[in-house]
């Protein structure tokens, strides 16, 4: 009985499975980051890294039946401020950050 041949397939399979699982992409993430809000309107502003970022608020209806959800602001690179207004008066928590 002959097992070099099914022995050299377990290790093929495996090798592959070992560098398919290694070649995923790594995310890239900006650093320094500041947080802040203006009234209504809040801001993102991160000064290095890579990547891309939004500022986000997560909106809470006072009728829980409506729910909640989250909003965004524009995509940015690092070196620019991302800003968003909410359009309603409705009670939010935030400001956060978000990768695009």
């Amino acid at each position: 009985m002959r097992t070099r041949k099914p022995a050299a397939l377990a290790a093929t399979a495996l090798l592959t499975a070992a560098l398919v699982g290694t070649a995923s992409p790594a995310h890239a993430a900006p650093t320094d980051c500041s947080t802040g809000r203006d009234g209504k309107t809040v801001w993102v502003y991160c000064s290095g890294g890579s990547g891309q970022y939004a500022v986000s608020i997560y909106v809470i209806h006072p009728n829980p039946t409506v729910g909640s959800w989250p909003e965004y602001g524009p995509c940015v690179s690092p070196g620019q401020r991302s800003e968003y207004t909410p359009y309603h008066n409705i009670p939010f928590l935030g400001p956060g950050i978000a990768y695009c």
